[in-house]
């Protein structure tokens, strides 16, 4: 959309707009109606869809050519650990068109290449593992030396790896070149400077669905603060907000962010604290949470008095527990 004019050509005829949508998030016809409206409001460019227009509005704001940038972008899906249960399986998926985990099997491939043995990657779990990619095959290796291949890893440690390197690598592009076209290259060599920030990411966006995924509530906390501790160093990098959006089912998930929300309401006011590591404090405006309802609609859940992320829509089971408790202890000491 902030590239070539055809592009948004392309996407405002035919239907392609709503029909590659549904395809690369594997959607049916159920998931839209005739009343159903998408708006997006970017940067530098607006998105509007219904049901009753079919076509899809694309409209470039008036800064357009002053706001575009480069921003590296990665969808990391809860499938994403059968790039490792599954062996070879960049050769054996097979989809009939592009969707998320065909995409996130190629961004994957370009991802994990830089972590050789001479450059391992530590991942955000319990046990000392780190990450190698040995001429494509990838290799959790131990404090020991001693190697396993992720085929034969843990479910946690399959689900985690392609997680933290992922997010590791991403954010590790922000304030370097760009991936650009011939064309795009061309174009921007001809434009004014403001435009020669499109030679560069200035920004990294994350969308990562459930980190907890088969992993203990140590490893949880340990895989949010590595998520925190890129996102910083992309914030550091690039002129533009990078930004990690996660979906989570887990209360540690959300304890470990309150405690990170808290360490930065702390430090943010000048007093000393050895609680949160520098590398995890965030501005604490830069700190959101949602919860959607059984109707569908978002509701913040940030207390901003507090401020604190709260958990009890996450949390439908403790009241259950403590009522069954009482009622079961009322039945046992009776006299």
């Amino acid at each position: 959309m902030v590239s070539t004019d055809d592009i948004v050509s392309q996407y405002t005829h035919n239907n392609r707009f709503i029909k590659e949508l549904k395809s690369f998030y594997r959607l049916n016809d159920e998931y839209f109606k005739v009343d159903t409206e998408l708006k997006y409001d970017g940067d530098a460019v607006s998105i509007e869809y219904s049901g009753v227009m079919g076509n899809a509005r694309i409209g470039r704001k008036q800064s357009f050519l002053e706001k575009r940038y480069n921003s590296k972008l990665c969808y990391i899906p809860s499938e994403r650990n059968l790039v490792s249960a599954i062996q070879n399986v960049d050769k054996t998926y097979k989809a009939t068109e592009r969707d998320v985990f065909f995409n996130f099997l190629y961004e994957w491939d370009e991802a994990k290449g830089p972590y050789t043995s001479e450059h391992p990657f530590r991942l955000a779990a319990t046990g000392g593992f780190s990450y190698v990619n040995k001429s494509g095959a990838d290799v959790l290796v131990r404090e020991d030396g001693s190697e396993t291949p992720a085929f034969y890893a843990s479910s946690g440690m399959q689900s985690v790896m392609p997680m933290d390197v992922m997010t590791n690598y991403i954010t590790g592009c922000v304030g370097e070149n760009a991936s650009l076209s011939m064309r795009d290259r061309n174009e921007i060599s001809k434009a004014d400077n403001d435009s020669l920030r499109r030679l560069v990411y200035q920004s990294a966006q994350l969308f990562i669905e459930e980190p907890e995924q088969n992993l203990y509530p140590e490893s949880q906390k340990m895989v949010i603060m590595s998520i925190v501790r890129s996102l910083k160093k992309a914030l550091g990098n690039g002129s533009e907000q990078s930004l990690a959006v996660v979906t989570t089912h887990s209360p540690y998930v959300m304890s470990v962010v309150n405690v990170l929300l808290y360490g930065s309401v702390v430090a943010g006011r000048g007093l000393k604290q050895d609680v949160v590591s520098d590398d995890c404090i965030l501005p604490p405006c830069s700190i959101s949470g949602y919860y959607i309802d059984g109707e569908g609609v978002f509701q913040s859940i940030l207390d901003t008095e507090v401020p604190m992320l709260s958990g009890n829509h996450l949390d439908g089971v403790s009241d259950w527990v403590e009522d069954s408790i009482s009622r079961l202890n009322e039945k046992l000491f009776e006299k």
